[in-house]
């Protein structure tokens, strides 16, 4: 083997291993870029433009692309997770904020937050197939498991709204707390759990009727919400109080908050569901916790404005 030959393999072997998965994704707003965190060593190895102020991402992990909103974009960006690189800018309208993949892969889900409608594209080839009309100034959005039902936190509504994938149609919405921004379902698809930026509670919903089964209180202006260690634990952002709160999601108790930077918002889980990465806005930074121990084990500069709302993480 020659060796120039053996001198390029060498080097595609090395820019496979930079951009090995997990990775984590953290838009910093006042940046407007990205920030890819490589989750094997917790250092930032790119930063990629985005402009547009960006907030959401979501990751397609069939497609191995990451969807970045931008409110003053009007839309979302396209990132490619192999080469971690900006593509296709879509344009959708207004504010977009809250952003979505379902985990099939086959569409991308995005809330506008002044035209209280939530878009449905197709992942392959970035067409609109519908624009819905949900409550006011919808938020946070999750898919269930199976790709059938998407939910909606429609913020200044106080309500979730349940949408039917197959007939892309609403079949119910129902009150929750005060200003529902954040909202995560269990990996079973049986309970939804919206965090409630103004009555600073959780609110635990049967996501089949969409009947309250509880509501936990937690720290101050909860925003984002993430589960771990096989869904027994629940964490959630309160912007407030610099801390994270811990639900058991059995007791359906809160058990503990752990300080973190100032102003914590999006929140994901490693694919080890131990570490869970913070993004605190004010500070610039993601906390990690570690979620055997409740403990904050590393800080990672990150960016003006970390914000990363929604699933950040690729696996």
């Amino acid at each position: 083997m020659s060796f120039k030959r053996l001198a390029l393999i060498c080097l595609l072997a090395n820019s496979s291993q930079l951009y090995a998965q997990p990775l984590a994704f953290i838009t910093n707003q006042l940046d407007n870029n990205v920030a890819v965190i490589d989750l094997k060593t917790n250092q930032v190895i790119k930063s990629i433009t985005v402009k547009g102020k960006p907030v959401g991402v979501a990751v397609n992990h069939q497609l191995n692309q990451v969807y970045i909103s931008t409110p003053q974009g009007e839309g979302f960006t396209v990132l490619d997770i192999k080469s971690l690189t900006a593509g296709k800018k879509v344009k959708v309208g207004g504010a977009t904020v809250g952003i979505a993949a379902s985990p099939d892969g086959k569409r991308i889900f995005v809330a506008d937050w002044y035209e209280n409608t939530v878009s449905i594209f197709k992942a392959d080839n970035l067409q609109l197939e519908k624009k819905l009309t949900v409550g006011k100034s919808p938020s946070g959005l999750v898919v269930s498991p199976d790709s059938r039902w998407l939910y909606v936190a429609n913020r200044m509504d106080n309500s979730v709204s349940k949408i039917d994938l197959k007939s892309l149609s609403i079949k119910k919405t129902s009150t929750v707390g005060e200003h529902p921004f954040g909202i995560s379902l269990d990996k079973k698809g049986l309970r939804l759990y919206t965090a409630n930026v103004e009555s600073n509670d959780i609110s635990v919903v049967n996501a089949k009727t969409l009947k309250l089964i509880k509501h936990i209180k937690v720290g101050g202006r909860p925003y984002a919400l993430a589960f771990a260690l096989d869904g027994k634990r629940l964490f959630v952002t309160n912007q407030d109080d610099y801390s994270v709160s811990v639900i058991d999601t059995q007791s359906l108790k809160e058990i503990k908050q752990i300080e973190v930077g100032d102003k914590p918002e999006g929140i994901s889980t490693h694919t080890d569901d131990r570490h869970v990465y913070v993004a605190n806005w004010f500070d610039g930074t993601v906390s990690v916790i570690d979620a055997k121990t409740l403990s904050v084990v590393e800080t990672i500069t990150t960016g003006e404005g970390s914000r990363a709302f929604g699933d950040f993480i690729s696996r």
